[in-house]
């Protein structure tokens, strides 16, 4: 009788090490920026994960997400001097990627949930 692992699976694993990256980069950043600071950003266009990493790089912010989440969503290029929320809000446009801050230094982003199918009634014209 084997006893169950009680070793952490590989997917939580990443999702800490993101955690502890995006936590250390945003501690190590030289000034303090808020929401409301524009900085300058330059962050190519690619996958959600890389392009998340490239924005805690340069906006010293805490990014919190689900990497298998969000790990076959393209971002758009952003470049220029943009508050954090609008630089976010070009990288994400058109794709189903959202974002909220949960704090003055700390971001989540996720899935936009699904939009409420109506259902038609009987008797109902369509």
């Amino acid at each position: 009788m084997s006893r169950p692992s009680s070793r952490p699976s590989r997917r939580a694993v990443l999702q800490r090490a993101l955690l502890v990256l995006a936590g250390a980069l945003a501690a190590s950043g030289s000034s303090q920026a808020s929401k409301l600071d524009k900085l300058i950003f330059k962050i190519s266009a690619g996958m959600a994960p890389e392009a998340l990493a490239e924005f805690v790089r340069q906006s010293g912010f805490q990014v919190l997400f689900d990497f298998d989440a969000i790990r076959s969503f393209s971002t758009h290029e952003v470049s220029g001097q943009l508050e954090p929320a609008e630089a976010l809000s070009r990288m994400f446009e058109g794709s189903d990627l959202t974002f909220e801050f949960i704090n003055d230094r700390t971001i989540a982003v996720h899935r936009r949930p699904p939009k409420p199918v109506p259902v038609a009634q009987p008797g109902q014209p369509t």
